[in-house]
């Protein structure tokens, strides 16, 4: 099975916007419940990452990007040790690795691993005593967890779905009909997640076409499915995050948007040295005709 190409690009917009907490003490907290309510689980070399990792997620709070060769040098353990320990405090939702690529040549780099918050309707304070005492209640929710992912897995592998199954679906206004398909998986929330590749391209600081905006929705929209494949829980805030930031990278990598940011940079730039001088005839005529050179001669005065 060929591996599949990583969308994410390591810089640090992304790991801020991965980030879920909003203080250093939100943070440290959330570490000593994790460890308190999964400690008959947690040998000695997990805990040891696990301190590595929270140690490590100061500048961007809850995300780390150490490669497992250099965890396993700080704590004496080797490489494939330190795989098995991050997919151990993965699978137990303390953390949640992400495959990540270099800005400059494309290439995979150290994953971000990502310290995940505890569930709000769980107080951090009272997590053991509602394990010991709730257990026959914990297994029912994880079998309507499964009957629940089980109907993801289900919905996607429907996402091609004929004409005559998508009529069934509502259709949700300021979405375009091409992505109305991934309704079947994302609910009322796409509209939402639509919302932030809009969001990526004007932060970004072009305004480009709307098929490729649509383009851009797709490739986001099919790599979040495929995290969901991959048995990763996200959740609304994740999949928003993440929309958003494959949208940018998108945005940047592409030959035609990355042409216009340059013009608009440079426009920008000839226009600010033309408001230094003094204004004539003649400086507003060769503003027009750079504008008309750059732009191939479509310019609508």
């Amino acid at each position: 099975m060929a591996k599949e190409k990583i969308e994410i690009i390591a810089s640090i917009e992304t790991y801020e916007n991965l980030s879920s907490f909003k203080s250093i003490e939100e943070l440290n907290e959330t570490v000593r419940a994790h460890a308190e309510r999964h400690k008959d689980k947690l040998k000695k070399t997990h805990i040891a990452v696990l301190k590595v990792l929270h140690g490590h997620s100061a500048k961007h709070l809850g995300v780390s990007f150490l490669t497992k060769r250099n965890i396993g040098k700080l704590i004496g353990k080797s490489r494939a040790t330190i795989i098995r320990a991050c997919k151990h405090l993965e699978d137990l939702g303390i953390i949640k690795q992400l495959e990540m690529k270099r800005s400059s040549d494309m290439k995979q780099t150290s994953n971000a691993i990502i310290i995940q918050p505890i569930q709000k309707d769980e107080p951090v304070r009272e997590i053991n005593q509602i394990e010991q005492n709730t257990t026959q209640e914990n297994s029912k929710m994880q079998h309507q967890e499964n009957k629940t992912f089980l109907k993801q897995i289900h919905n996607i592998k429907h996402l091609n779905m004929s004409k005559e199954t998508s009529k069934r679906k509502a259709y949700i206004k300021m979405v375009p009909k091409r992505l109305q398909q991934y309704q079947a998986f994302f609910g009322n929330q796409i509209k939402s997640l639509y919302g932030r590749i809009w969001l990526a391209m004007k932060n970004f600081g072009v305004s480009v076409d709307k098929m490729i905006m649509q383009e851009i929705a797709h490739i986001a929209f099919d790599k979040l499915v495929d995290y969901i494949k991959q048995g990763r829980n996200l959740s609304s805030e994740e999949l928003h995050k993440l929309a958003y930031t494959i949208a940018y990278n998108q945005l940047s990598e592409r030959d035609d948007t990355k042409a216009m940011a340059s013009f608009v940079d440079s426009f920008i730039e000839r226009t600010k040295n033309l408001k230094n001088q003094p204004c004539t005839t003649n400086n507003t005529e060769s503003l027009y005709q750079y504008a008309e050179r750059d732009l191939g001669g479509n310019v609508d005065y």
